[in-house]
């Protein structure tokens, strides 16, 4: 049978082609960039399991302070910061800036987290060990602003919220898949998920709250701030004016023996979320669900797959 897919990007223009008769044709598979972030793999080491010496010095605070929420809301929970020193060496060799953006440009100061509390609460549902792991870089960056979002967030939501990940320096993001250049280097970024509303909504209340990327994905919801002015404890004065380009998403919809499946690419943060939806020739909805993979149920006209709440792909299904 012929089937006709229509292509609508919700952000760009409406394509049609036609893929022709749906047998066993395969897509090309879409990197799994590992953004789930599992924490530490088992071969991670931490100090004093490798025979290479541990560098256990403790840099000079700088005069900076980077001053969070904390538990009372008081915005007075200051932690010192150190300044960047090149003999960190690869860890924080941070790519050249995104489009010659200054929204992408190194810190300039860290908090040392071999000196700080893990428990420590830097706003009244989220401590530190959670937004920062010495495992993901023993010199962390996690702006302040972007902790009082996540806790306007989790007011709003009134239930838990679960932290995938938060920072991670250069080495970690390279080593779990991470894009050159992605948001969780500069600590504005966060994976998450909620215990008490769905991916889709908690994804809509990161928007509410000024998010300048929000990404939909199998496990979690990434909300990141890059449109947000950094904070100048960490990386200093002067706002570039540049803009930055959304990432380019596109998704192919084929056939893999009685399944659809839907590639995707441009999802720099894992798989993305596919929502599925089987409608009759009246129109009516004969079933929906998510998932990687979609067999349509008999009696199926039309399938539709919104790949990570952006692009959308449609295929009509020729009787018989």
């Amino acid at each position: 049978m012929q089937m006709v897919v229509i292509v609508h990007v919700l952000l760009g223009c409406v394509i049609a082609e036609d893929i022709g008769s749906p047998p066993l044709v395969r897509g090309p598979r879409t990197q799994d960039s590992g953004e789930d972030d599992p924490g530490p793999r088992p071969d991670s080491r931490e100090p004093g399991d490798s025979d290479e010496p541990v560098d256990t010095s403790v840099p000079t605070p700088s005069d900076e302070q980077a001053c969070y929420l904390g538990a009372d809301r008081a915005g007075e929970t200051c932690l010192d910061l150190v300044d960047y020193d090149p003999s960190w060496g690869a860890d924080y060799a941070y790519p050249e800036p995104y489009q010659g953006s200054a929204q992408y440009r190194a810190p300039l100061r860290y908090v040392d987290l071999v000196v700080q509390d893990p428990d420590l609460k830097l706003a009244p549902n989220f401590v530190l060990g959670e937004l920062m792991q010495e495992v993901k870089g023993r010199y962390a960056v996690y702006q302040t602003h972007v902790v009082q979002h996540l806790q306007d967030i989790r007011d709003e939501t009134g239930g838990s919220i679960t932290v995938n990940s938060g920072y991670r320096n250069v080495t970690y993001n390279a080593g779990v898949g991470g894009a050159s250049s992605s948001r969780h280097q500069y600590g504005d970024a966060v994976d998450m998920k909620s215990g008490a509303v769905g991916l889709a909504e908690l994804g809509s209340v990161c928007e509410d709250h000024g998010a300048g990327y929000v990404g939909y994905y199998d496990t979690h919801v990434h909300c990141d701030w890059r449109g947000d002015s950094l904070d100048e404890a960490f990386y200093g004065g002067a706002r570039s004016g540049t803009s930055v380009a959304r990432p380019t998403l596109s998704a192919q919809l084929v056939w893999q023996g009685r399944d659809l499946v839907a590639p995707a690419q441009g999802w720099d943060e894992g798989e993305p979320l596919r929502e599925w939806t089987a409608m009759a020739a009246d129109g009516s909805i004969l079933s929906s669900q998510a998932g990687p993979r979609f067999r349509p149920p008999a009696g199926a006209a039309r399938v539709r797959v919104v790949v990570g709440r952006e692009v959308i792909r449609e295929v009509k299904l020729a009787p018989g």
